[in-house]
């Protein structure tokens, strides 16, 4: 405990921890309130735009009741004033019209059963009840009228060639309207369609459908109104916040460029020069910053050579290792030079390993990494690396498609006359760009795994055989 006392004694200055801690509080707040209030304002309009976009699907919905409505009573109506055609055969492309309508998604029994499911008011969703059972009442008439005028038999309806029809051949009349004669058949039909009653309900129909999207229309406005409202709200406060945030965020950038800031930049500057440093600080951290540096500096120049010899080789093959190859691939990405990159793989070593020992192994190792060094080195230019256990990365600046085809034709024969198996892979580029080095090692990569795999599968094939 006394070395404890003593060391801080010897260091002394003001905490900047002491001054920190009560500004991040509040400005952690600050920004805790801001994204609170940033999801709410995002939650709000999204739930807006997404209401808006029921709302409109929901008077689609309505819309497509009346236009399905209006397709059963034109198609109705057509073939009650025309039921034969010039060439005295049935009109039946309305009645096939109107057939395929019965079955159709915007039927109104169909649509009031999706209302029952829709987040929307009674009073709407009433609406489209009673549209719904209008229109049933209005089909049902219109089916009677079709089936009185197809019971005429000049005017029989074709069912064995289209047998949908029958929805209107089996429709059971009365006995009063089988014997009536063809005009009175006639007349008949078409004073159901066009009597005040049958009328009166298509203007109900229409009348609840508007209703309907009225509605809709105001419960949209309502729930808009009051999001607009809301998010106002929100985004008066966040101003208000944000300008809190940043007033406290000026004051604290004052304290820290003048405690931090720039004793920082005085320490750059020693530290440029390749020496301790010698300005004083006037925070207990910074002085303890200054003390460590001092004594890393010190030990730094001691191990700097060694450490230098030892990160840059691979002790085995004496390649160059994965930090010279990461050093390297960021100089060569600024060339603005064709690049290719090949990736191998030695195969079996496993195998080597655990049948003829990990010397064995190891041989295996150096002799890879000799052949390809001999068929992809340029000049000794250390451009061979050594990244892994068996794990191998060339690198070619400047090369082209026919320089790669003759280095790995040349790594083929070496690869035979050393009698050694490894997989390659390589990715070639005319000019990279940013972030090009790390897409070229990873098609390589694929690249060589693909052929590693049909490596290992054919020799596994050849076992069984």
């Amino acid at each position: 405990m006394r070395e404890k006392n003593t060391s801080k004694s010897r260091i002394g200055g003001v905490s900047a921890k002491t001054l920190a801690i009560p500004v991040l509080v509040v400005v952690a707040a600050l920004l805790v309130s801001i994204v609170l209030m940033i999801i709410d304002i995002n939650h709000s309009s999204n739930s807006l735009f997404d209401l808006m976009q029921q709302s409109g699907a929901y008077q689609l919905d309505a819309y497509d009741m009346q236009a399905s409505n209006t397709v059963f009573s034109e198609t109705c109506s057509s073939y009650i004033q025309t039921p034969v055609l010039l060439n005295s055969s049935p009109n039946v492309g309305p009645l096939m019209a109107f057939v395929g309508e019965l079955d159709s998604d915007r039927r109104s029994p169909k649509i009031a059963e999706r209302f029952r499911n829709y987040d929307v008011s009674y009073e709407a969703r009433l609406c489209v009840e009673r549209a719904s059972e209008y229109s049933e009442q209005i089909l049902e008439v219109q089916i009677h009228a079709i089936a009185v005028m197809s019971s005429i038999s000049e005017y029989a309806l074709p069912v064995d060639e289209y047998p949908a029809l029958s929805v209107f051949s089996n429709y059971e009349l009365t006995q009063t309207e089988i014997d009536m004669s063809k005009d009175e058949k006639i007349g008949y039909a078409r004073s159901l369609i066009s009597a005040q009653a049958y009328t009166q309900t298509r203007y109900y129909i229409s009348e609840n459908i508007n209703r309907c999207n009225e509605i809709l229309n105001e419960d949209f406005s309502r729930a808009q109104a009051q999001t607009k409202n809301h998010v106002t709200i929100m985004r008066n406060v966040l101003w208000g916040e944000i300008f809190a945030i940043v007033f406290i965020l000026c004051g604290g950038f004052a304290g820290l460029y003048l405690l931090i800031l720039k004793p920082l930049k005085n320490y750059s500057d020693d530290i440029k020069t390749n020496h301790s440093i010698a300005h004083p600080a006037r925070t207990s951290e910074m002085k303890q910053l200054v003390n460590s540096f001092n004594s890393l500096w010190e030990y730094r120049n001691k191990i700097e050579t060694f450490l230098r010899t030892e990160a840059e080789n691979d002790a085995l093959t004496g390649l160059p290792n994965r930090y010279c190859l990461e050093r390297d691939l960021l100089e060569i990405e600024s060339l603005d030079k064709p690049v290719a990159v090949f990736m191998f793989d030695v195969n079996f070593l496993k195998q080597t390993n655990d049948t003829k020992g990990h010397l064995a192994g190891d041989q295996l190792i150096r002799t890879v990494a000799s052949c390809i060094k001999e068929c992809f080195e340029i000049d000794k230019n250390n451009n061979c690396y050594r990244i892994g256990g068996d794990e191998f990365v060339a690198l070619l600046v400047g090369c082209n498609k026919e320089e790669i085809k003759m280095r790995l034709e040349r790594f083929k024969f070496v690869l035979t006359r050393e009698n050694v198996s490894v997989s390659v892979g390589f990715a070639f580029d005319n000019k990279l760009e940013s972030g090009g080095m790390k897409i070229l090692m990873e098609k390589a990569d694929k690249s060589m795994y693909k052929q590693k795999k049909e490596i290992h599968e054919l020799s596994e094939k050849q076992k069984k055989d």
